[in-house]
């Protein structure tokens, strides 16, 4: 089965350019939207987050009438140490999952409060690390994790007693609003196509634009901090690359069979040309598909 099953129905739209980065909407719909975002539901006291005393593993529990969405590489704060959320996942409502976290801060066991806070989403390039290691592995090489981390805090400048990935966007906030922070997608946007100078930087599709327009200023804060990264270290500006070129390898892209993170959604990796990345897949259909160049 080809990715372009799911994605058949949606199309590009007009790029815009946020200083060395380029964001593509994809627009249309695939689902009815009816998930809300776990951040949001954190911030509400609608759900929570709790430590199981173990690094790689979290609970979230879901008291709400709604089915809650996560989404890989979402940051949780707080509790004994900074996580980032392995894979996407949808947590059904009256009901509670364990979710496979990684660590995102080195520096740091401890903490009186149990409970986990929202974040952003995690940078594109650690999430493609995230994503390459479990596709080779099945799980998450935590000592690479925090060697990303380390690398992204010294070459952004940013100082962490912690080791916390969160202090990049915290300390950079300013910077990443001014320079990448003037875009708001249109009601018809589900997902976004982005890219640098370098190249192809990411791309996540979500099942309908309701739930992207709330995911968005997460992910927005993930992919600025890439883009940020390279306006510090490159010299020079390179030809854009045509994004229709990128959509057609998406299209093309095989999809394979993978483990569920909560017993009753599957999230299954694909593979194309110059492509990897995971796409979460439930009796309604895609509910999110994120691709990242591979080599």
């Amino acid at each position: 089965m080809k990715l372009e099953e799911y994605i058949g129905t949606l199309s590009l739209g007009e790029p815009l350019l946020l200083g060395n980065l380029m964001v593509v909407p994809v627009e249309g719909a695939l689902t009815g939207g009816g998930l809300e975002p776990l951040h949001l539901a954190l911030e509400e006291g609608k759900a929570r987050v709790k430590e199981l005393g173990r690094v790689e593993r979290i609970l979230v529990e879901n008291p709400s009438l709604e089915d809650l969405f996560v989404m890989e590489g979402e940051e949780l704060l707080g509790a004994r140490q900074d996580r980032m959320v392995v894979s996407s996942a949808v947590i059904p409502s009256r009901g509670e999952v364990e979710l496979p976290v990684v660590c995102i801060e080195e520096g740091r066991w401890a903490g009186d409060d149990p409970l986990f806070r929202g974040g952003y989403v995690a940078h594109p390039r650690l999430r493609s690390m995230v994503t390459l290691s479990m596709r080779d592995t099945g799980k998450v090489d935590q000592r690479r994790v925090w060697k990303e981390v380390e690398r992204k805090l010294t070459t952004l400048k940013v100082s962490s007693v912690t080791g916390s990935l969160h202090h990049s966007f915290t300390q950079k906030e300013g910077i990443l609003e001014e320079l990448y922070g003037g875009w708001e997608p249109g009601e018809d946007v589900t997902g976004v196509m982005a890219f640098t100078p370098r190249g192809f930087l990411c791309c996540d599709i979500l099942a309908h634009p309701r739930l992207f327009s709330k995911e968005w200023p997460g992910m927005a804060k993930g992919y600025a901090l890439d883009a940020l990264e390279e306006r510090l270290t490159d010299s020079g500006v390179g030809e854009w690359e045509d994004p229709r070129e990128w959509w057609s390898r998406l299209g093309e892209a095989s999809l394979g069979s993978g483990a569920s993170p909560g017993g009753r959604r599957e999230v299954v990796f694909l593979e194309g040309d110059r492509i990897i990345g995971r796409a979460l897949i439930t009796e309604e259909g895609l509910i999110h598909a994120s691709v990242h160049p591979l080599g």
